[in-house]
């Protein structure tokens, strides 16, 4: 499992608020570099047909439970956000694949 930031103790609601927007900040930015992944695999796909590839979606999904299941945290509910995440990911790189051949 990567690295994480402890976090400190929480008293009150006011501390608790405080990490959450601490952590959506941090899922932003990896889900910034995670983007940043698409465009490189837009660039790097020759084949539009390559965007979508099912296997390594079913890898990944695999993955996701495997390390939700390891943190102990709801493994359903991991894999239907990371579905979402995915295919989301993949609709982003379908539109930066046409735009940089389109362009």
């Amino acid at each position: 499992m990567t690295k994480t930031t402890p976090l400190p103790p929480m008293e009150t609601m006011s501390d608790v608020r405080e990490q959450v927007d601490r952590i959506d900040g941090e899922l932003i930015a990896l889900l910034t570099q995670r983007f940043a992944c698409m465009d490189a695999a837009a660039r790097i796909k020759q084949d539009r047909e390559a965007v979508r590839d099912e296997g390594r979606k079913a890898q990944v999904l695999e993955n996701v439970k495997q390390l939700a299941a390891n943190a102990a945290i709801p493994v359903p509910t991991m894999a239907a956000m990371w579905e979402m995440l995915i295919e989301t990911s993949i609709s982003y790189e379908f539109e930066k694949w046409d735009q940089i051949r389109n362009s």
